[in-house]
Order: structure tokens, then sequence, then C-alpha cells
């Protein structure tokens, strides 16, 4: 029955999610992602559990800084000793990468965590220090979906800068390579050895295609989590996955010693 009338009134609009509509708020470029004041910010963090794993690895000395410089720039520090232990740089805006609208999205550009009372010789490529561990990284995930949603945006956008990286963000955030090509390759790549191994053999150029002996050299590219269901089977779609498997590959790649 299509409804008219008074009956209309009662379509139960608060389960739609608007952001898959594209009718979400307008952003405030004077607030921390649009949306929220530093105070909300820091509140989040608290009700997360942030603080408390920070001071859980030794550090009751932290001090915490939320910029909000532009939609295009926003950061959260929380350092000691003038060192960042957690931060984290983000911004929003519209990204075309499913659909024939652009979406309102999260974009991490920087995610760093690090634990500056160890050092050692088991660091992934780009690190001065260990990180903090994964409980850390269990609140980081809870962090972003909370910024995802308070934002109305339609989930995260990302271009990790090393092979070790795209783990964590495949791991944690459940992100996917838009490209289906790079997806495959991703895959391929782990079939080369353990994470740590394998990300510092990339990044020294250490991987090799075995049918052509060309050293492989990481190719940056966007991964994305929608938080609807809706929107990851537009993206994801049969196409993509048919793709996907025409390049995988697990005897592609090797480790040279």
């Amino acid at each position: 029955m299509i409804p008219t009338g008074d009956d209309e009134k009662r379509i139960p609009l608060e389960d739609i999610d608007v952001s898959d509509l594209g009718l979400v708020e307008p952003l405030r470029s004077d607030l921390f992602l649009g949306s929220l004041k530093v105070t909300e910010v820091e509140d989040v963090l608290k009700n997360l559990g942030l603080f408390r794993e920070i001071e859980n690895r030794g550090y009751t000395d932290w001090k915490l800084l939320v910029e909000t410089g532009s939609l295009q720039d926003n950061r959260i520090h929380i350092y000691s000793r003038d060192t960042d232990l957690f931060f984290l740089r983000l911004k929003i805006g519209m990204y075309p990468v499913a659909g024939p609208a652009p979406l309102r999205l999260i974009s991490v550009d920087w995610f760093l965590t690090q634990n500056l009372n160890y050092s050692g010789d088991k660091l992934f490529p780009g690190q001065n220090y260990p990180g903090l561990g994964s409980g850390v990284l269990f609140v980081f995930k809870d962090l972003i979906r909370e910024f995802v949603e308070r934002s109305h945006a339609s989930g995260i956008i990302t271009v990790p800068e090393y092979f070790h990286d795209a783990a964590l963000f495949t791991r944690f955030m459940e992100c996917k390579f838009v490209s289906p090509e790079k997806a495959a390759d991703f895959k391929n790549l782990s079939f080369a050895g353990k994470l740590r191994r394998t990300s510092h053999a990339i990044h020294s150029g250490r991987v090799r295609e075995k049918k052509t002996g060309a050293i492989y050299r990481w190719r940056h590219g966007e991964m994305v989590s929608f938080k609807s269901e809706h929107l990851n089977r537009t993206l994801f779609d049969r196409q993509y996955w048919k793709l996907y498997k025409k390049h995988l590959d697990p005897n592609k790649y090797e480790i040279l010693e």
C-alpha cells in the first residue's frame, strides 16, 4: 500500500541512516571534524578508556592537546616528555568512492602510538619506539566509530603508508582497498611471510615477483570502511570480487634474504 496523507507522517524516518541518503548536517570549520567541541572530544576519549590505557603503561604525567584548525586538519595529541604517545590526524570531506554521489567520509591521515619506555629491535618500518599495544588499538577502533557517528559520516578512508599499516586497518577497522587489484596484491604479499618480516622486506626492496624477477615497490591506494551494508554491497559487489579472485596468486612473491 502506498501511504498517503497522515500515513506519510508515520514512516519511521528515525530508522533510516541519513548519511546514506546524503541528508547530512552542515559542518562547522571551528569544530573538531565539523561537529564536536573540544570538551566533547575530551569526554569521548575519557569514556572510551584511552586515558586509562595510557596510565596503565606507566604514564601518569601525560598531557592532552586537541587541535581544530579546519575541516582538513583535526589533531589529537597525548604526549609525555614533549613527545607524542598517541597522535591522530583526521580530516572530513566528500569523497567519490562508491555510487554516483560523493560520500561524507573521515580521512585517517596519520595515526601513531609509541611507548617511550621501551626500545628494542622488534620495530616495524617507520617506528622509533614500539606501539602501545592492542588495548589502545581497540580504543582507536571505537574512537573512530564514535567520530563517524557524531559527524554523520558514512565511514572512513585512509591511504596506508606502509604494508603493516594496511594490515592494521584491515584487522582493526575492517577496511578494504577500493581497487580489487590492490586488494588481491595485498593478500598475495601476506602469503610471503609473517607481518613484521614481510613489511621490512617490502620497504627495504627485498620482495621479488617470482615470474619476472622484478623487485616489488609498495603502491599506495585508498582503503575504505563503510558503516552501511548497502554502501559495502555497492562498492564491494560481485564484479569487485571477480576481479579480486582473478588477481589472487599466493605464490606471486618471495622474500630475498
